[in-house]
């Protein structure tokens, strides 16, 4: 009978939650920027401006929402992509790039030896991910990214 220590528990479990939570940091980036972008670029027929997004060439982002009325109250797209806009828009999404980057990097260095192949992967792109996602919002991009989606 092969018995598992709770160490060996708490091993998998822990690199499998932070490759979920730093895969969620990066869905709120994608749902709340990234998705009104896209939405703005085919509505208005100008996929030139996914590199300078901006109201002259956008209009309101709030345009390419999803609608709001009685029905989107309940709604649960309208709410979630509502919520991820304002993460991203606050910069809080910054933040908890970097958390997660931090934690994914420690749990990766605490556990290295321990850890599978497919596990080692997850946190390395888990952690690229949210540095990255944090690091373009701080580029002068990712400003006018946050600047549209404030107007």
């Amino acid at each position: 009978m092969d018995v598992q220590s709770p160490d060996a528990a708490r091993t998998r479990r822990g690199p499998h939650l932070t490759g979920w939570f730093q895969y969620a940091i990066v869905a709120v980036f994608l749902l709340g920027a990234v998705s009104l972008l896209l939405a703005a670029a085919a509505g208005t027929g100008d996929w030139a401006g996914l590199a300078d997004p901006g109201l002259e060439r956008y209009g309101d982002p709030k345009d390419w929402n999803p609608p709001i009325g009685p029905d989107s109250v309940w709604n649960p797209l309208a709410w979630l992509v509502e919520i991820c806009r304002w993460i991203v828009m606050t910069s809080l999404i910054v933040v908890l790039g970097f958390i997660a980057a931090l934690i994914g990097f420690v749990q990766y260095a605490g556990q290295r030896d321990g850890l599978s192949r497919g596990a080692k992967a997850n946190l390395l792109t888990g952690t690229v991910l949210c540095v990255a996602t944090a690091l373009l919002m701080l580029t002068p991009y990712g400003s006018q990214l946050r600047d549209w989606l404030l107007d």
